[in-house]
């Protein structure tokens, strides 16, 4: 991963389309909403295809998601078309640091994990986001086991130092 200029941020992803007015379903991939407030301009990415910026001329909640009206695409057949399958991103610099004691999945995968004796456990290799907490996924070679993200077992984490220092483990340490 460089930082290239087409390293984007894909904060959705087109699903279908929604209605007669060229409006589009999309599929959430940012922790928050409100996300959709702060952005206008988008680029969307769609394989084969030139990378298309876009304005956001509206949205709005939908059950599984969101549906997103784009200015300048106000025909089904043009959104089915030209927006279908394509990712709708944003700049890196345009992605809002998240709330306090909050992280991006993308800032957790490949941090260290070790114990408070500094005992290399594994690194961060996913994040299960349950419906009580998230857990993180940690691999160490063939072994994998999941550290809940709750005080009891996290002492420190540091995304700027790629690591997480955690206490209380050794149950979860069994292999899954």
């Amino acid at each position: 991963m460089g930082n290239g200029p087409s390293d984007r941020v894909a904060v959705g992803y087109v699903t279908g389309t929604k209605g007669v007015r060229g409006a589009v379903r999309v599929e959430v991939l940012t922790h928050s909403l409100s996300r959709f407030d702060e952005i206008a301009q988008v680029v969307l990415q769609k394989e084969g295809r030139k990378d298309l910026a876009l304005q956001i001329e509206d949205w709005r909640p939908e059950r599984r998601g969101i549906v997103v009206k784009f200015a300048g695409v106000d025909a089904p057949e043009t959104a089915r078309e030209v927006l279908v399958k394509g990712y709708i991103t944003i700049a890196p610099g345009e992605v809002p640091s998240p709330p306090s004691g909050k992280y991006y999945i993308s800032d957790l995968i490949g941090c260290r994990v070790e114990d408070e004796a500094g005992r290399h456990l594994g690194e961060i290799v996913d994040v299960l986001q349950e419906p009580s907490t998230d857990a993180y996924v940690v691999r160490d070679g063939d072994n994998e086991f999941l550290v809940p993200a709750v005080a009891d077992f996290i002492v420190d984490l540091s995304v700027t130092g790629r690591r997480l220092v955690v206490r209380g483990i050794e149950e979860l340490l069994k292999p899954l």
